[in-house]
């Protein structure tokens, strides 16, 4: 089955004063606007790349005097309305980076909502706590948000789906004034399904892997290099002269405490004031650090719990999708024979069955019901894990800071309850001198064992440094392994994608009329979506105005007709073309290139697809055809009413 499929299925505009501008259905399959030059037809493929996500504000007089733009979609099954405003600037020109609303229903159902729906607002940008409209649409077709330098954005994608009149015939992609390749290799990857979210993120790890690893080295070598023994960097050598050290420091305090009980006289002095405030200090600051102690405690219960509420809800999501990819499965699975009788269930002469009609019963059914519902669903538990995790860096921040608190809190008790200790008694002996000596070679100790710690810190730091160097290391050394076979795999798709895009290319080309040798006896076709060109032998081989635009509708519609044969390409299977004769392109040429395109259509289910395309050169068969939308537009029926 045909995946990532986005279907327009209702434009609807109101003009300023609220009256009704637009309103037409379209269609699964080829859809065609058709009409005079200078009738609107632009106006309304501007639109619908406008409600789509695009970034688009050069509309014409007759568009800003519209209100808002409705249309009703369908993206993987899941049946949605979206709506966006027309808002100018002080320029005059439409805000172009405005946000989108969603409705989970159709069209109808979103001018009256129930009770329990409503319209959701997403913005242009996207933020840790808030998704974006880019994110929304991105996640209803299976695409993957790129996390990095390259912001790609729904309207990026759209430059690969929209074919206007107003960008070079140069340019592959919908012109803008600041591109970049990355955009555009970053953009191409995504819509082929080459693009590897998991090999992206380790690309990334394996450049920061690298750097580190370059800097824990220096870091080595500066480290040793502050020790002429190297036993000094090995923390078990160093423990054990630690260990030495104590166990010196332990005989003489042996000594001075044998002294101590053999001394003559012993007087113990209290002083009662400073007794009594130390005893209060000791109270107060116990009582401080108790309140902190308890605060962090409350703090890590609901960490706790905000941890099992969040594994609880990617639980949920994660059943949800499984739920919505089995509903997928199974409904591919027609009904044959009746559940109560057993009996083969047999068509009735007088109608087949539909994606709509029940095989049992033969009534009409909504098949996008649950997974609508289902991605409704989907999105709302989504917000609950973003606010979620939001609240749970907060408390988690609130933990950062209380604890450092408490350390030093709890550290001013320490100091609090050795004064008292000292307070309590105050012994002095008869044999002050020889304990004096005892006590300036236990300082001499003391000092040793400083030095001796201060040396285990850097020896530990060493020990440290090696160890994660030896962890970078081998993640590396994973990274790498798993690059090299997901690139094996990607270039096996791309090299499957490419040479699919050039035999559609070639069936455009070879079946043109024979206005260019070029094309007619071409055999090789490329497209250079880094530089944002498709060419045929050489990336700098001159053509006519005409047959340089007759390339470029090649190029694209050739990767949309890949996209049909390809599963794992991520295309929607969507295209938009404003113009099929733009750039002077003869009237029987641009008739010969829809026929013969509608003609490749016909080698796929019309339930796969959705093309949508202007023209002005329209057959007499086409015209009467049911591929058309709407009436045929004049300069005095022109596609917008009432503005």
């Amino acid at each position: 089955m045909t995946r990532n499929n986005l279907f327009i299925e209702r434009l609807v505009v109101f003009s300023m004063s609220g009256s009704l501008a637009y309103d037409e259905e379209f269609h699964k399959g080829v859809n065609i606007i058709r009409g005079d030059n200078s009738s609107g037809k632009s106006t309304i493929t501007n639109f619908i790349f406008f409600i789509l996500g695009g970034d688009f504000n050069d509309f014409v007089p007759e568009a800003k005097r519209c209100s808002e733009v409705f249309a009703q979609v369908r993206m993987n099954d899941a049946t949605m309305t979206i709506r966006r405003t027309i808002d100018l600037d002080d320029s005059g020109k439409v805000k172009s980076r405005i946000p989108m609303y969603f409705f989970w229903g159709k069209y109808d159902e979103s001018r009256n909502p129930p009770p329990d729906k409503n319209w959701q607002k997403f913005g242009y940008n996207s933020y840790p706590e808030a998704k974006s409209f880019s994110n929304v649409i991105f996640d209803n077709l299976n695409i993957p948000t790129v996390k990095g330098d390259s912001n790609i954005t729904i309207h990026q994608l759209l430059r690969l789906m929209y074919i206007d009149q107003d960008s070079p015939t140069s340019s592959l992609f919908y012109y803008e004034q600041f591109d970049s390749q990355i955009t555009r290799e970053t953009t191409a990857e995504l819509l082929l399904g080459i693009y590897n979210d998991e090999l992206y993120q380790n690309r990334r790890r394996l450049q920061e892997l690298v750097k580190e690893i370059d800097e824990i080295k220096s870091e080595i070598k500066a480290t040793k290099g502050f020790f002429s023994d190297s036993t000094l960097l090995n923390p078990g050598h160093v423990e054990s002269m630690i260990s030495n050290a104590q166990q010196q420091l332990k005989n003489i305090e042996g000594q001075i405490a044998e002294l101590k009980t053999t001394t003559e006289g012993v007087n113990t002095q209290i002083d009662d004031f400073k007794y009594q405030q130390l005893s209060n200090e000791i109270i107060v600051q116990r009582s401080l650090v108790t309140r902190i102690q308890q605060k962090i405690n409350t703090i890590d219960y609901e960490i706790a719990d905000n941890e099992y509420f969040i594994a609880s809800l990617n639980d949920k999501l994660k059943a949800l999708k499984n739920s919505l990819v089995t509903r997928e499965f199974l409904s591919s699975f027609p009904l044959l024979y009746c559940p109560d009788c057993l009996t083969e269930i047999k068509e009735p002469d007088r109608i087949g069955p539909t994606e709509s009609t029940c095989r049992l019963c033969k009534e009409t059914v909504d098949t996008t019901f649950g997974k609508t519902q289902g991605r409704r669903m989907e999105q709302e538990i989504s917000f609950q894990i973003i606010e979620s995790t939001a609240i749970q860096k907060r408390l988690k921040q609130e933990i950062g800071v209380l604890q450092p608190t408490l350390d030093k809190e709890m550290g001013k008790l320490d100091d609090l309850q050795k004064r008292f200790d000292e307070e309590i008694v105050d012994v002095k002996t008869s044999k002050q001198e020889q304990i004096e000596n005892l006590y300036v070679q236990k300082g001499l100790t003391d000092g040793e064992i400083l030095q001796y710690r201060t040396m285990l810190e850097n020896a530990n730091y060493y020990s440290g440094l090696l160890k994660r160097r030896d962890e970078l290391m081998r993640e590396r050394d994973t990274i790498d392994a798993f690059i090299f076979k997901t690139e094996t795999g990607q270039n096996i798709l791309r090299e499957k994608i490419e040479l699919q895009t050039k035999q559609e290319a070639l069936y455009l080309l070879n079946n043109d009329l024979h206005r260019q040798d070029e094309f007619k006896n071409a055999n090789d076709f490329h497209i250079d979506y880094s530089n944002n060109i498709a060419f045929l032998d050489s990336k700098y081989s001159k053509y006519s105005a005409s047959s340089n635009f007759y390339l470029k509708i090649t190029a694209r519609f050739a990767i949309f007709l890949a996209s049909l044969k390809i599963p794992e390409m991520r295309y929607p299977r969507f295209i938009l073309a404003d113009n099929m004769e733009d750039k002077g392109i003869e009237e029987r040429r641009a008739q010969n290139f829809q026929k013969i395109l509608i003609e490749r259509l016909k080698s796929f289910s019309t339930n796969d697809y959705q093309v949508i395309y202007t023209t002005s050169y329209i057959t007499e068969a086409l015209n009467n055809s049911d591929l058309v939308v709407g009436e045929y537009y004049t300069t005095i029926n022109r596609t917008l009413k009432n503005v």
